[in-house]
């Protein structure tokens, strides 16, 4: 099952990965979909972190 916290932070991901794509390219855009996308990455890592330390 999968947890609206993963789905979140998946659709942020992908969002990030649209920000990057823009044409043209702005720094401004490519900073801020780079920086969605490191921020989504650590919250999965740390909700699957946190689910390991419960089993």
């Amino acid at each position: 099952m999968v947890s609206k916290q993963n789905m979140i932070a998946v659709i942020l991901i992908l969002l990030g990965v649209g920000l990057t794509q823009f044409k043209p390219q702005e720094p401004f855009t490519v900073g801020l979909g780079v920086g969605t996308i490191v921020i989504a990455s650590m919250w999965i890592v740390l909700l699957i972190m946190r689910d390991l330390k419960k089993k």
